[in-house]
């Protein structure tokens, strides 16, 4: 048998065992992935009173944008759910909504908002706006053991706006009235 013939093989053969690696790679991961998707649906969308509402045009009333003229395109308000718990201690998942008003040129601060889930679906109701001491160009947000986590790049008074140059994490706890700013760290970008 020819050596070099061992050691090469065809387009087809190559082909097949790339095929047969993704099949072998895929079975093995059918039960971590089966795993990861029974989370997903008992995770906090599963919970979120306000499930699939378009939260755009309930958010872009807090926001108290300038308002754009006739023909500006740009002008588009986006909202996403950020997190869904129950903070206000009432048996009913609260959620926490990010949003900034939109602008032709630069991106403007992000802030949180968190509406109460013993609200009606038509008429959901602000109780908290957070991280507005702070200039957040980005922001993940967290619920756990009743409390809302911030953490994000943020622009400081020393910095350009288009620049971030400070990590910021702020934790916020519901007192029955407000929500009440119980820590926050700052840390230097580098």
């Amino acid at each position: 048998m020819n050596s070099s013939a061992t050691h090469k093989s065809s387009p087809m053969a190559r082909r097949l065992r790339v095929w047969a690696s993704t099949v072998a790679l895929s079975t093995s991961l059918a039960p971590i992935l089966a795993t990861g998707a029974a989370f997903a649906a008992t995770g906090p969308a599963a919970t979120d009173p306000f499930r699939g509402l378009d939260w755009a045009p309930v958010v872009e009333r807090a926001l108290h944008c300038p308002k754009p003229g006739p023909k500006d395109k740009w002008y588009v308000v986006r909202a996403r759910v950020a997190a869904v718990g129950d903070l206000t201690r009432d048996g009913r998942p609260d959620t926490v909504v990010t949003s900034s008003c939109p602008s032709p040129t630069a991106g403007n601060p992000v802030t949180a908002f968190v509406y109460d889930g013993a609200s009606r679906r038509s008429a959901p109701r602000l109780i908290g706006m957070l991280g507005k001491n702070r200039y957040f160009k980005t922001q993940t947000v967290a619920v756990q053991h009743g409390e809302v986590r911030l953490s994000g790049k943020v622009v400081s008074d020393k910095a350009p706006r288009c620049c971030p140059d400070l990590l910021v994490r702020q934790t916020y706890k519901w007192t029955g009235k407000a929500f009440q700013r119980t820590s926050e760290k700052l840390a230097k970008l580098s």
